[in-house]
């Protein structure tokens, strides 16, 4: 953990029930979520983007990447570095109690606050952008199963790099064992 760590502000959820403090909990369901929403404002007005990220905790940072050019680009690239906030969550079975109000679910989310810029360093963009591909290609070998990035790949993807200052994290389980918890889909595809 470098000094530069993300605090964590989980003992400022309502509910603190929910609320996780155990970092290493919450790197290891940053390393296997798939997608985040980043938010951002251009000019007083939101703008949420989903997009497939990495978490690299020696930077203590967010990486997403995508085309140079669109609307989060064209805020980022404008202000420099801007405040954001970047969510990812999982959801689990439902749970039905005797009164709707009581209904939950399971689920378990991070949330972050930082500020987020679009690296020009060609290095960290070669060396994030193979975490990309490590994360979501892992049983693929660059050069053997597919070409290894080229320049000019590399030089016109927008890589963000989120740096985090804080985070929280909540989760909500029920017992596996629990009698009434189902998975949606499955009643779903039940009628």
């Amino acid at each position: 953990m470098s000094e530069d760590s993300p605090r964590i502000v989980s003992d400022e959820i309502r509910y603190q029930g929910l609320a996780v403090d155990d970092r290493e909990w919450m790197l290891e369901f940053l390393a296997d979520q798939e997608s985040g929403v980043l938010g951002l404002v251009d000019e007083g007005s939101p703008h949420l983007v989903t997009q497939l990220f990495v978490y690299d905790d020696r930077d203590g940072a967010i990486y997403l990447h995508g085309a140079q050019g669109g609307r989060s680009y064209d805020i980022v690239d404008r202000e420099g570095e801007v405040p954001a906030c970047f969510t990812t969550s999982r959801m689990g079975r439902f749970v039905p109690a005797d009164r709707p109000v009581d209904f939950t679910v399971e689920y378990a989310s991070v949330v972050a606050y930082g500020t987020v810029e679009v690296s020009n360093d060609f290095a960290e963009k070669h060396r994030v952008l193979g975490r990309f591909m490590e994360k979501f290609a892992p049983h693929l070998s660059p050069g053997k199963d597919y070409d290894e990035m080229s320049d000019e790949s590399i030089d016109r993807t927008a890589v963000y790099r989120f740096g985090v200052d804080s985070w929280s994290a909540k989760k909500g389980e029920e017992p596996p064992d629990h009698p009434d918890a189902y998975e949606l889909e499955s009643v779903r595809e039940s009628e």
